[in-house]
């Protein structure tokens, strides 16, 4: 009941987070690369990058729960309605979606840099996120989804953000991190008013997850909970 595809028009997804991920990795790369695949699952999508999953729509729960296990993804994407049951070699993560709250950030526009401060942001990535990836894969990456103008990456003051991807209004950021010797002077909150901001004047909105150990950091500076889901992590 899975099959391939290879063409992902916006007709085929969902109006949501996962939907609007498997229509940015299709606008990136398409559908012929080995690492980026798209398949028809029941009345779902499902898309693989490299050893990630997305899975939108509704699928075939019995049919994605074996393709996961055969293919064995480090981490799983689905709605909170997609209830997968993965055995012990998978862990339930809970993420909070927030919408990100415009607001006065007080920082001088071409004070942020836009795609130019590439290295800068992956060494503060690589110090924040136990699990980044290698330098040569994540910069292959950020640099087709730049030149693709799917992906932005900002740098401000030692913080960076990445907006994964803009679509029909829906702004998706992600990977918020500051360098340890700057923690502690608000820029992170700052550039995030700031896309927040820029995202309303052009009549769109901007969102992030956020784990529950900082759920309580988006929520005391004014951020609005509009959902959550269960991220399948596997163990080890």
């Amino acid at each position: 009941m899975i099959k391939q595809i290879f063409d992902v028009t916006p007709e085929m997804v969902t109006d949501s987070y996962y939907g609007r991920k498997i229509l940015a990795a299709f606008y990136a790369y398409g559908g012929d690369y080995d690492f980026c695949r798209f398949y028809s699952c029941g009345s779902g999508l499902i898309h693989t990058y490299n050893a990630c999953m997305v899975i939108d729509g509704g699928p075939d729960i019995n049919e994605a729960e074996m393709f996961i296990r055969m293919i064995k993804p480090v981490a799983v994407e689905a709605k909170s309605n997609v209830a997968l049951q993965l055995g012990s070699a998978y862990e339930n993560v809970h993420r909070t979606l927030f919408r990100v709250k415009s607001a006065e950030s007080g920082i001088i526009p071409n004070a942020v840099k836009v795609n130019s401060c590439i290295d800068k942001c992956f060494a503060v990535l690589k110090e924040s996120f136990d699990k980044m990836i290698f330098y040569d894969d994540w910069y292959v990456d950020i640099s087709h989804r730049i030149r693709h103008n799917v992906s932005k990456l900002y740098w401000y003051d030692s913080t960076t953000v990445t907006q994964q991807f803009n679509i029909n209004g829906f702004v998706f950021l992600s990977h918020i991190a500051t360098a340890p010797y700057a923690r502690g002077r608000g820029t992170a909150r700052k550039l995030l008013w700031l896309l927040g901001s820029e995202a309303e004047r052009r009549g769109e909105n901007a969102y992030l997850f956020a784990l529950d150990h900082r759920r309580s950091f988006y929520e005391t500076i004014g951020f609005e909970s509009v959902g959550e889901d269960i991220l399948y992590e596997m163990k080890g």
